[in-house]
């Protein structure tokens, strides 16, 4: 949740009502995966409303993966609304699944299933066949009777035809036979492999569309065709779309992009600025690719300036959600921990404080969650990065420290200075999140967490976390004295990176 600075200042400080309502809440398809529009799916039924009064999600319109995961419409779920998309960690036994059965995850979720996608599909087309079958044997039936009147008619014809040829024979019995005619060579039958007809561009045009859930949309004057619906940055300032680059045909290519779009032009165009300096400097981090920065969208349908990006499968919030809340451990928490922290090492490198670190700013570039190998973790959103010692644009409450959380209240945060200590904060708070499955400030309200964080003798409890290193290094971030916090280097350092059993990091 991204709130303004100078916004929320002008209201009273004690109001709740000085905090933007949370963003979180769109879709989770940010920058990567999977923007598509959710809508309620399913199909009801008594034992699943009886699986539901359990406490056990639903999963309609469902089928099995590779990887033994399950894909569908979940209802029912304890943190996603009714009618959204899932993507469950994969199952214990995939054959065991089927229509109205209960499974079971290899991390312990449980899920009822209900129709399957193949089920509805099966029944649809057993549907369409009936149709096909009845008007085909009207036609038969129609068929038959029109070739029982051309057998008629040919049967007189085929009896005056013998008449004549029987008078004709009679005739030419009078004359003399003729010599016989020269037989013709024989001619070599000339067989040809023709290839199949190429599809017309218009055709291309109209399966891309559907394939890849074009929407008529386009920037760059038709160089990046944008696709599925739009989706709002986290600071609820920009347009989100996936898009794919375009061929000489005007046809998608290449992997999906994702597109952001403001109105703001020097605010997008700062951001392009600090992908370019944070990926450039002595440490590049892990951060998303920068396609290109066009300062003029110049597309159908798409206005402002437009940042096109590499694109990531699902954000560290969604994880969490596939995962049913459940924290990452061992070679995937420290994975997911090395991409936070190598981020931070390319900021703090080049001067830069973030100031907005947190799980739905890193993205996932591979299908894992986190269930083994949890390799691509890579950060985006770099438009509330601030120099050092400037004040910040905008924030979220559940990643800023205490030291701004009193200033903010006290009514001077226009001018509190941010330090790299800021995002040393950040990171603990996201450390946390990872390694338990929830925020530290879960079920609170955004004026309630920095009220917390204000409040005298706050000290924050890490005790959740069961790696004893990590929770170690989490503690040190969590520092309410900002001084006493370490610095980056002073992180990557920390047993918890060298000390794993899976080899030491390199710096």
């Amino acid at each position: 949740m991204k709130l303004s600075v100078s916004g929320l200042l002008a209201l009273s400080v004690a109001s709740a009502s000085a905090f933007a309502p949370s963003s979180s809440s769109q879709p989770s398809t940010f920058i990567g995966g999977t923007f598509s529009s959710l809508s309620q799916h399913g199909v009801a039924s008594s034992r699943q409303g009886i699986v539901m009064m359990a406490g056990v999600p639903v999963v309609d319109e469902w089928r099995i993966s590779r990887r033994g995961e399950i894909l569908g419409v979940v209802t029912n779920h304890p943190t996603l609304p009714d009618g959204d998309l899932i993507t469950t960690s994969p199952l214990r036994d995939p054959s065991a699944s089927g229509d109205n059965k209960l499974v079971t995850t290899k991390s312990g979720s449980k899920y009822k299933l209900g129709t399957s996608d193949a089920t509805m599909k099966q029944m649809e087309k057993d549907r369409k066949a009936a149709e096909v079958a009845a008007k085909k044997a009207e036609a038969a039936a129609k068929k038959e009777a029109a070739a029982a009147a051309a057998a008629a008619k040919a049967a007189a014809a085929a009896k005056k035809a013998e008449a004549a040829a029987a008078k004709k024979q009679a005739a030419a019995a009078a004359k003399p036979a003729p010599a016989p005619a020269p037989v013709p060579a024989p001619v070599k039958a000339v067989t040809t492999n023709a290839a199949p007809a190429t599809p017309s561009l218009k055709e291309q045009a109209r399966q891309a569309k559907i394939d890849f859930a074009l929407n008529g949309k386009d920037v760059g004057g038709g160089k990046y065709l944008l696709s599925g619906n739009m989706l709002r940055s986290t600071s609820g300032k920009s347009q989100i779309y996936n898009a794919y680059k375009a061929d000489s045909d005007g046809l998608p290519t290449g992997p999906r992009l994702t597109v952001k779009l403001s109105s703001n032009f020097e605010r997008l165009e700062q951001e392009s600025r600090n992908y370019d300096k944070v990926t450039g400097g002595l440490f590049s981090g892990s951060f998303v690719k920068k396609v290109e920065y066009l300062p003029e969208a110049n597309g159908k349908g798409a206005a402002g300036s437009a940042l096109v990006l590499e694109s990531g499968n699902r954000n560290l919030k969604d994880v969490m959600a596939a995962r049913m809340n459940q924290g990452l451990e061992g070679k995937a928490m420290r994975q997911a921990a090395v991409a936070l922290a190598q981020c931070i090492q390319a900021m703090h490198t080049t001067s830069l404080v973030w100031t907005d670190l947190k799980a739905e700013n890193f993205v996932v570039t591979t299908d894992s969650i986190g269930d083994g190998n949890f390799d691509g973790v890579k950060g985006i959103d770099l438009e509330s990065v601030v120099p050092m010692g400037g004040p910040p644009l905008d924030y979220s409450p559940e990643a800023c420290p205490p030291e701004f959380a009193e200033a903010f209240l006290s009514g001077y945060g226009l001018d509190f200075k941010v330090d790299y200590h800021y995002d040393i904060w950040s990171l603990g708070m996201l450390l946390y999140e990872l390694s338990t499955g929830k925020t530290y400030f879960a079920g609170k309200s955004p004026p309630q967490i920095t009220k917390v964080l204000r409040s005298p003798g706050f000290e924050a409890d890490v005790s959740a976390v069961p790696d004893n290193r990590l929770r170690d290094l989490i503690k040190q971030c969590l520092n309410c004295n900002p001084d006493k916090r370490p610095g980056i280097t002073q992180v990557l350092l920390h047993p918890y990176f060298l000390t794993t059993g899976i080899g030491p990091l390199s710096l």
